[in-house]
């Protein structure tokens, strides 16, 4: 009697197997993956949706805010030339600018609506595309007037000193614990034209924004956008941050106002026009 044999022609029943094999593994990783993605997106979904909602409650009234904000912007210059019969100018563009933050005193003064500490950073300028910009702290009683005070200059941060009471000294970083007095900053765009010569001494040279048209320089190659960070710290230990991003006052597209008028004024009266967030 002949046996039954099943003859293997090369290896081919041998590679099914090992095929549906790692077909099956395969599908096992990627069900297995898909299932930890589903996981690992949940709990970061809830822990998303938690932190909105602890940010929302930690901010659910508005202690701080910055409802006025005035601005003046001008022009300047450094005289490089001994010589009067011309002028050999170095030309500057600054705008101060004046914060005044409500706490709502008017309502009552406590540990919660009053500093402790305050300090500003994260400094940034963006849109320029013609000059050396710089933000720095400024006396009040300067105003108006181009300082250029290299050491008032915020390079990281700047911190100011709080004070209950007394009187406050204008060329330092200081403030009243109750937000009584605004804080004062120089933006300062250099350099814009350098060795710039006006030979036309028969027409007066007012230093002021004119020296931009008088020199040539064009609006909008110093348009700039500066942005920072205002931190407070109450009596609570709690914290807040105020993100300000303020247009550098050039130009009134409606009444056709310039800086080559001489200066450029805004103010902004806003209830909340910038919020301070609570994050601790």
């Amino acid at each position: 009697m002949k046996k039954t044999t099943t003859v293997i022609v090369n290896g081919k029943k041998e590679s099914n197997t090992r095929t549906k094999l790692i077909v099956v593994t395969l599908l096992v990783l990627v069900l297995i993956g898909m299932i930890m993605y589903t996981i690992t997106r949940f709990i970061t979904s809830n822990k998303f949706a938690e932190s909105i909602n602890e940010f929302w409650k930690l901010n659910a009234n508005t202690i701080f805010s910055i409802d006025n904000i005035y601005m003046y912007s001008s022009a300047d210059a450094d005289n490089n030339a001994e010589d009067r019969a011309i002028w050999n100018l170095n030309v500057h563009q600054y705008t101060d600018i004046a914060i005044y933050i409500n706490n709502r005193s008017e309502e009552k003064l406590d540990y919660g609506n009053s500093i402790k500490e305050m300090y500003i950073d994260n400094v940034k300028f963006s849109n320029l595309k013609n000059g050396t910009p710089s933000l720095a702290f400024k006396d009040i009683q300067d105003f108006g007037k181009f300082t250029d005070v290299e050491e008032n200059i915020i390079n990281d941060k700047i911190e100011y000193k709080i004070l209950n009471d007394g009187d406050i000294d204008y060329s330092k970083p200081q403030m009243y614990a109750d937000c009584s007095n605004p804080i004062i900053l120089e933006y300062a765009n250099k350099n814009i034209k350098e060795n710039e010569i006006i030979s036309d001494i028969d027409t007066d040279l007012i230093f002021n924004g004119e020296l931009l048209r008088r020199t040539g320089v064009f609006l909008d190659d110093i348009k700039c956008t500066v942005s920072f960070n205002i931190n407070i710290i109450n009596n609570y230990e709690q914290k807040f941050i105020a993100n300000v991003y303020l247009n550098i006052p050039l130009e009134d597209t409606q009444t056709g106002e310039t800086i080559y008028n001489g200066k450029k004024i805004k103010k902004i009266q806003t209830p909340n026009y910038i919020k301070f967030f609570r994050i601790v």
